[in-house]
């Protein structure tokens, strides 16, 4: 437990991705007898499930895929699956879609030639896969759950010949996609120190050009962000540009994971020509470095399409703070700036 006793690791679920989406099933029944007309029919949605479908091994922005225990067995357990000694440690996986099963209970309300109000049941099973664009990452399958909420239902009919109902249902809802991670928090009230929680920014604040928190050269705030403003690196794109952020009382030992979201801005038709390094650096009490995990990024590498990124490392034993940094390198005829939104560094 990092710092005393001043946080405590726990399981929580977290929303990663939602989707608003719908159902249309279409049938025809048959009545026992000949129908004068159809009164109404009630409906309701039973054992509504999701089940989600993954993709292979995302790899990271080095090129490699993510290391962790049983990666390279080449399979990994599916989330229902009992969990074997031996078996295959799922890690970071793409989520590609989620795959919806679920049945439609009718109670079909009619009147007969005798002019006698008569019911009969039916069940509808469905199935639909709706796909995620582009695919959700996650640390782990084995802890992802599908959760309904809004879950809506209305039908329409139609009676032909006196004895055939044509159907169409429609089921709408509202999918969470929830996946459990562990994390710190407080439990006293002066709460966690900084680095137990990492830190989180939108890059909504800023004192003149610079991002609150951080130190910077050649950088500015763009309303183009991916949530709100971001920060511009490389406002004058033919000059290097730098960011950076300390952050104190990281624990060594813990594993840490930068991530952030980037994309190209291009100011002029000329071809963007630039290189964009971002690295953590893990320092000793003495502010020392004692080992850096970075990635270079190259322009080809962006777009005008925000992308994730994401670097992790384990903080060797002696860590006492680390540097978040960014270092924006342009060639000569370069007239491309990068921004950056959405950046979380955070053990996991």
């Amino acid at each position: 437990m990092p710092n005393g006793t001043v946080c405590q690791l726990v399981n929580l679920p977290v929303v990663i991705g939602d989707v608003v989406t719908s159902v249309t099933v279409e049938n025809v029944t048959c009545l026992d007898e000949q129908a004068k007309k159809v009164d109404h029919i009630d409906v309701v949605v039973r054992d509504l499930e999701g089940e989600p479908i993954f993709g292979g091994i995302p790899a990271n922005t080095s090129g490699k895929p993510y290391p962790y225990p049983g990666h390279n067995s080449g399979q990994c357990t599916s989330p229902t699956a009992t969990i074997h000694v031996g078996d295959a440690v799922c890690g970071p996986r793409e989520l590609k879609g989620i795959r919806i099963f679920g049945t439609i209970h009718k109670q079909i309300f009619y009147v007969n030639k005798l002019d006698d109000v008569r019911h009969m049941g039916e069940d509808i099973e469905f199935t639909k896969v709706i796909d995620l664009k582009p695919p959700l990452i996650v640390m782990n399958s084995q802890n992802i759950e599908i959760d309904f909420r809004n879950v809506d239902l209305s039908v329409d009919f139609d009676l032909h010949k006196s004895i055939r109902i044509q159907q169409t249902a429609t089921v709408s809802f509202l999918i969470k996609i929830v996946e459990a991670t562990q994390m710190f928090i407080s439990i006293f009230p002066n709460g966690c120190e900084t680095a137990t929680l990492g830190i989180q920014d939108t890059f909504e604040d800023f004192i003149g050009d610079v991002p609150s928190n951080w130190q910077g050269t050649n950088v500015g705030p763009n309303p183009a962000g991916r949530t709100g403003e971001a920060v511009e690196i490389g406002v004058c794109p033919t000059r290097p540009a730098s960011l950076a952020q300390n952050v104190p009382n990281v624990v060594g030992g813990q594993s840490y994971e930068l991530t952030f979201w980037a994309r190209s801005l291009e100011k002029m038709t000329d071809p963007c020509c630039f290189t964009l390094l971002a690295q953590v650096m893990f320092l000793d009490a003495s502010g020392n470095p004692i080992s850096t995990v970075d990635q270079t990024i190259h322009s080809q590498d962006l777009s005008d399409t925000y992308r994730q990124f994401r670097i992790t490392g384990t903080a060797p034993e002696g860590t006492a703070s680390a540097t978040i940094g960014f270092v924006f390198t342009p060639e000569p005829h370069n007239t491309c700036s990068v921004l950056m939104d959405d950046l979380v560094f955070a053990p996991f």
